[in-house]
């Protein structure tokens, strides 16, 4: 039976078994036998942005007269709860950026400014199938 002891072992014999412990070493190291990891998915923002515009000549339909509404308050509902508002600015823009990717179909609606006599003069809620659906523009009039 032969075995090997470091003290009966000549140098050349020695190098060779580090050698071979340090590319064992490496190689368990390395990953080469451990399994390859699952590919994660990547998820993306999703961004909204939505406009509202106040009908300044009352007609009802969205047009060169109409005048940006500042305080309107954007809302993103996803699974039929409102989750994200905004306010508009003075351009009547709101933008929500939500921090992870979202399941389509999603609910964008907009809300006339708080203690204002405005009411919505065409739709008040927008359902978006996709992320490349765009920006609503909401229409408000006098009640």
């Amino acid at each position: 039976m032969n075995k090997i002891t470091l003290a009966k072992t000549k140098p050349t014999q020695l190098g060779k078994l580090a050698a071979l412990f340090i590319l064992v070493l490496f190689v368990i190291g390395c990953g080469f036998l451990s399994p390859t990891p699952t590919a994660q998915p990547i998820l993306a923002d999703s961004a909204f942005s939505g406009y509202a515009f106040l009908d300044s000549n009352f007609n009802g339909q969205l047009d060169d007269e109409d005048t940006p509404l500042e305080g309107a308050t954007f809302y993103v509902a996803i699974d039929g709860v409102k989750a994200f508002g905004e306010t508009t600015d003075k351009n009547g823009y709101a933008f929500i950026l939500i921090p992870s990717s979202v399941d389509y179909p999603v609910t964008l609606s907009m809300d006339a400014p708080k203690e204002s006599n405005l009411d919505h003069a065409g739709f008040s809620e927008v359902v978006m199938y996709s992320s490349t659906d765009p920006a609503p523009k909401f229409l408000f009039t006098s009640k």
